[in-house]
């Protein structure tokens, strides 16, 4: 039983699993046609430019190019867990209980990443959040 994914026929440039399985001149002859194919592959390794001294220091200036990259912000008043069936039997009116008490923070996450915490205010009636307490980055939760 072989664990070689099979060729695709006639696709282009494509090449035998085995000729990468192996070193050179060991296991099984090549079937005719595949030589061919084997010698036209060259494997080498792949080069990459090498990072001056410059570009490693880091500092405010080294993120600068990373002020006008947009992430999403969210303000989270709170979770539940509930059933299916439960979830389907919503309707208008229905009301869901939260895992927060009236009046707590909320979180306000950044990419799923929880940053900061705030309270919940009005501002030209709409929501908002003030910030009241910034996160430390040891205790920043992600999402993977």
């Amino acid at each position: 039983m072989s664990n070689t994914p099979p060729e695709r026929p006639g696709a282009a440039g494509s090449v035998s699993w085995q000729s990468f399985d192996r070193p050179e001149g060991q296991g099984e002859a090549a079937a005719p046609g595949e030589q061919a194919k084997d010698a036209a592959a060259s494997v080498h390794p792949a080069a990459f430019m090498t990072l001056s001294q410059e570009s490693q220091t880091g500092g405010p200036q080294s993120i600068e190019f990373l002020r006008d990259v947009e992430v999403e912000l969210t303000a989270e008043l709170g979770t539940a867990r509930m059933q299916i069936k439960h979830i389907l039997g919503l309707r208008p009116g229905s009301v869901v209980e939260l895992n927060r008490l009236a009046g707590e923070p909320v979180d306000i996450m950044v990419n799923k990443t929880l940053i900061a915490r705030g309270e919940v205010v009005v501002v030209d009636e709409k929501f908002a959040v003030r910030v009241v307490e910034i996160v430390p980055p040891e205790r920043r939760l992600g999402s993977g």
